[in-house]
């Protein structure tokens, strides 16, 4: 969970529905996603995910493609259903960020959670979170030592 600018007036059409919640999170049904004021949404890097069922949960998301990750993932029948979509561009992948706050010099302070993307389907915009067990994730690295 983090903490988010302010939230901006909120689109009764723009609501994020979770129907199972997210795991942990179970009660949460209803989020609202947005960027940091005054950041157009095409440039921006973080968005927040605040439930509005409950004020204390939010979090901070982000595309994985800026992160060189591009997921190949199977869904269930009923992951299917519940997305209501079997058009993979329909569906829009975020990852979770969370701060370690007690980590060690030299470690990093954020980390995403890979294993447990978010798919949003961006005309129904129902969601839910995928615990990966079996997909895969592939993984650009680039960098000046990538190659050592």
């Amino acid at each position: 969970m983090t903490t988010a600018p302010d939230q901006p007036q909120i689109d009764p059409n723009k609501i994020i529905t979770f129907p199972q919640g997210l795991p942990g999170f179970e009660d949460d049904h209803r989020f609202s996603m947005f960027h940091s004021e005054g950041e157009k949404q095409e440039d921006s890097k973080l968005f927040w995910l605040e439930s509005l069922d409950n004020p204390d949960v939010g979090f901070t998301v982000v595309d994985p493609t800026l992160y060189g990750l591009n997921y190949v993932i199977d869904l269930t029948d009923e992951e299917q259903a519940l997305l209501q979509s079997s058009d993979p561009n329909q569906i829009l992948v975020l990852l979770i960020l969370a701060k370690n706050e007690e980590g060690k010099p030299g470690e990093p302070r954020v980390h995403a959670n890979i294993a447990g993307p978010i798919l949003i389907n961006t005309d129904t915009r129902v969601a839910l979170q995928k615990v990966l067990t079996r997909s895969r994730v592939e993984v650009n690295i680039v960098g000046a030592n990538a190659s050592n």
